[in-house]
């Protein structure tokens, strides 16, 4: 990189460290961005459950992680102003390569050409894992269709509690037939009229 492009990426710099600095003081001089009581409406928060301040607590820490990163952002970029100095900035820190000058004059104080950032890529998943044996374990309740198995599954939990509240003589563990609810239907008789029989029928004028 030659002295009159590093002088351009310098100023650039400059620029975006003053940007950022502007809006950090910006928030900092604003009211709405401060302790959590300058977030908070009421007098007092005494007499509420913490749930009724959820919101605010939820804004006042989003406005603290905007600033985070934007002080992430002014570490950079004073690390670019070394670099630059030193004679090493649009130098890849992983590689050694020299960064495309297109990707600087995005990002000024970027650390990283576009194929390391790609191998970063897959790195920062890999941190978002699960155990290794989540692989080779059934999730619960699922038997994996396997009809030879005999499990205690959820059913024979139940049944194992269920026990032990059992009334004797409950009607709600009876069928509808045995309760005469649902009784089973009668071949040859539509109504109760019509199983009467003419002995039984007989017998009543008698």
């Amino acid at each position: 990189m030659d002295q009159n492009t590093r002088k351009h990426f310098k100023r650039r710099l400059m620029e975006e460290k003053k940007r950022i600095l502007s809006i950090i003081n910006k928030r900092d001089n604003t009211e709405e961005f401060g302790a959590m009581d300058e977030y908070y409406t009421e007098l007092s928060a005494y007499d509420n459950h913490p749930a009724d301040i959820g919101t605010e607590m939820f804004m006042m820490e989003q406005d603290r992680g905007v600033k985070s990163k934007f002080n992430n952002i002014l570490y950079e970029i004073d690390k670019s102003l070394e670099d630059i100095d030193r004679g090493k900035y649009g130098v890849c820190e992983s590689c050694n390569k020299e960064i495309d000058q297109e990707r600087l004059e995005l990002i000024p104080y970027l650390k990283l050409c576009i194929d390391c950032s790609n191998k970063k890529i897959p790195l920062m998943d890999k941190m978002d894992f699960r155990p290794e044996e989540e692989g080779s374990i059934s999730p619960f309740s699922n038997y994996k269709n396997r009809k030879d198995i005999n499990a205690f599954d959820r059913e024979d939990s139940y049944q194992e509690v269920a026990r032990y509240n059992k009334v004797d003589n409950d009607p709600s563990h009876s069928t509808g037939d045995l309760m005469g609810v649902i009784d089973e239907e009668n071949s040859g008789a539509v109504e109760d009229v019509e199983k009467i029989s003419k002995e039984y029928y007989d017998q009543t004028l008698k």
